[in-house]
């Protein structure tokens, strides 16, 4: 018997599966290559996806205007400056006898005052200004309710209210007795 070369056998049964790929690739080569997610022949450049000439600038987030309450109204401010007053269980804003110094809750009351009435147009203040009679050695108590008047009055001017807003009147009051531990006070009336 004749042996038969084995080396013919192998190469025709590497080539000849390769060469049935080849003509499977270029028949079926269409469907193959759109099933890939790669390619290596030319795709339309319809199927292109091509990136942005600029990049998107990231808006930033608007501010919401915030909703500013309207200022209250003359009749308003006043019904606040009497709670304030009662809840502070005081007439006024109180003044140490004898002096233009607050006492007890005169400075607290007389800031109240000031932020109650700093933002309201329109608002007509009259400011009665109260001292006691004998509560000065030389019996000129209606200056020193003045100047205590004038005190709570540039308080007030210095907060936003017009001076022209602002009117003054002096009262002494008869005491017959100690005085009381509030002390003599300016009475803040807003019309």
């Amino acid at each position: 018997m004749a042996r038969r070369p084995v080396l013919p056998l192998v190469v025709a049964g590497v080539l000849v599966p390769t060469a049935v790929t080849a003509f499977g690739f270029t028949v079926y080569g269409d469907e193959i290559t759109g099933a890939l997610p790669f390619t290596s022949s030319a795709v339309p450049s319809s199927h292109l996806v091509r990136p942005p000439s600029k990049l998107p600038i990231p808006s930033r987030p608007t501010a919401t205007p915030e909703v500013v309450a309207p200022p209250p109204s003359p009749e308003v401010a006043r019904q606040n400056v009497a709670s304030l007053f009662a809840s502070n269980a005081v007439k006024g804003i109180t003044f140490a006898p004898g002096t233009t110094d607050h006492i007890g809750r005169g400075e607290a009351v007389q800031t109240g005052v000031g932020n109650l009435l700093g933002g309201v147009p329109g608002a007509v203040v009259t400011l009665v200004a109260h001292a006691w009679n004998g509560e000065t050695t030389s019996h000129r108590c209606d200056v020193l309710a003045m100047r205590r008047a004038l005190l709570v009055r540039d308080y007030l001017v210095a907060r936003g209210v017009p001076a022209e807003a602002i009117s003054t009147q002096v009262v002494v009051d008869p005491v017959w007795g100690p005085p009381s531990e509030a002390g003599p006070q300016v009475d803040v009336l807003v019309g």
